[in-house]
């Protein structure tokens, strides 16, 4: 996998704007600094701006890119927009709240190849709730599980009510594969209660889509793709 230039801007309510840029290896989760051709160094971005409020943005990798979120005291503060170079949309995307920044707080992201099958279904849940659910490829019948603790939607989120959501699926050609055309919520019976569109970042920017998906003990996410 190959070293790629992973940018991006975060819209500040103030008017500013936090410049990010750095190399990143593909496959591998990675900080995600502030852009030294603006700034004198390589910053995190709460160290770089604290206090100022984010309310949107979007990150760009060459080839592709799964998800990028804001890290704060170990937990997944806020996810941000992701897409491929060359398909921004014409302003920056607005996050589901706006963000305070803090010192501490990191951007971090995952830029992927061209030709991967990972997939991340992100959430944001009724009780301001962020998390996301990954899988390494998706072929076959796989469940995507929380990111940070290896656990299902189930036992992560029960209780809640996701009321946003988006699944960044890799290439055009690997959604294309998805059957049901998207991520399942399955039910203790194993019955669909909810689903989430799956995009692709190559083809269009990924952003939120509104859902109303309960979340119970014993529900889990499905993704059904094609060889």
């Amino acid at each position: 996998m190959a070293n790629v230039n992973v940018s991006g801007i975060l819209q500040c309510s103030d008017g500013t704007v936090i410049p990010l840029d750095a190399t990143l290896a593909e496959g591998t989760e990675s900080n995600l600094t502030t852009n030294t051709d603006y700034t004198v160094t390589a910053s995190n971005v709460g160290d770089y701006a604290p206090g100022k409020v984010i309310v949107s943005g979007y990150i760009q990798a060459d080839h592709d890119i799964s998800y990028a979120y804001i890290l704060r005291q170990g937990l997944i503060a806020t996810i941000l927009p992701v897409g491929v170079k060359g398909l921004a949309s014409s302003a920056p995307l607005p996050l589901c709240q706006p963000f305070q920044l803090q010192p501490g707080d990191i951007v971090r992201c995952l830029a992927v190849t061209a030709a991967s099958r990972a997939t991340a279904t992100c959430v944001y849940t009724n009780q301001g709730v962020y998390r996301i659910f990954d899988v390494a490829s998706a072929s076959g019948n796989v469940e995507p599980v929380d990111l940070q603790t290896n656990n299902s939607v189930g036992d992560t989120l029960q209780g809640q009510v996701i009321i946003k959501a988006f699944c960044s699926a890799g290439s055009l050609g690997n959604t294309e594969l998805v059957d049901g055309g998207g991520c399942l919520m399955l039910n203790e019976k194993g019955m669909p209660v909810g689903a989430v569109p799956a995009n692709s970042p190559a083809n269009q920017n990924v952003y939120w889509s509104d859902v109303s998906i309960p979340v119970a003990l014993n529900y889990v996410w499905r993704i059904t793709s094609s060889a």
